[in-house]
């Protein structure tokens, strides 16, 4: 199947098979006055079932980022601050513990940091589970994150972020047989997408368009290093 992106005056859609903003000072920005903020979907495809993962749990498992291959996983936007607010908007434990476990992850490769939004202010990602709608989505979408960008603020060759949402379609998942693990993955990948980053074409990378096994390696960390420090 060929993945096609395209663009109105407001969306960018591309389709996946299956911060109290900053305590640090952003860095210097390029904007204009007739700057406008698009959006961005991109959504994630669930894979066939593993059997091998089938059973595995986010809780008392090692972590370790895996070598993926010599490319970078691209970019196209980052935040104004490395320094990064979120919020989970989701009353379950388990998803709770899956974005948790997610965010610990981007965290461990310090590139950025994303920190819990301060009460009563607005997080720059939010992140919660849903239930899709497959009338209006792939029936195999288990994950999607809507990005909105400054169409004239840059920083080096990057647009600038303003917002991100992010969701694991929980009943895609549970229709898949996706395991906690495996909603981790989800996770990260849409993190991913939240942080700037685009899809990636090595299949080892967390960042491919359908994900199920697949963590963040150091293909991903590269491309994000390129977002966010060799960026000028």
């Amino acid at each position: 199947m060929t993945i096609k992106r395209f663009t109105t005056t407001a969306v960018a859609v591309a389709a996946l098979f299956i911060a109290v903003v900053a305590v640090a000072k952003p860095e210097s920005t390029t904007a204009h006055n007739t700057d406008t903020i698009k959006t961005q979907a991109d959504a994630t495809r669930a894979l066939s079932h593993s059997t091998s993962a089938a059973t595995a749990t986010v809780a008392h498992m090692s972590y370790a980022f895996k070598t993926g291959t010599s490319a970078t996983t691209p970019a196209s936007y980052r935040w104004a601050s490395k320094t990064i607010t979120y919020k989970i908007n989701d009353k379950s434990t388990y998803y709770k513990q899956v974005w948790n476990s997610a965010v610990k992850h981007w965290n461990a490769t310090k590139v950025i940091k994303m920190v819990p939004v301060q009460s009563g202010k607005t997080a720059d990602i939010s992140l919660a589970s849903a239930n899709s709608n497959t009338k209006k989505t792939s029936g195999d979408i288990v994950g999607l994150t809507y990005t909105s960008y400054h169409t004239t603020q840059k920083m080096g060759s990057l647009n600038v972020m303003a917002s991100a949402k992010s969701y694991v379609y929980k009943n895609i998942a549970n229709k898949m047989g996706y395991s906690q693990l495996d909603r981790e993955h989800v996770a990260e990948h849409e993190i991913g997408h939240a942080l700037g980053l685009e899809h990636a074409d090595t299949k080892k990378s967390v960042m491919y368009y359908a994900n199920r096994s697949s963590a963040i390696t150091s293909t991903d960390i590269k491309g994000l290093k390129n977002a966010y420090i060799n960026n000028k």
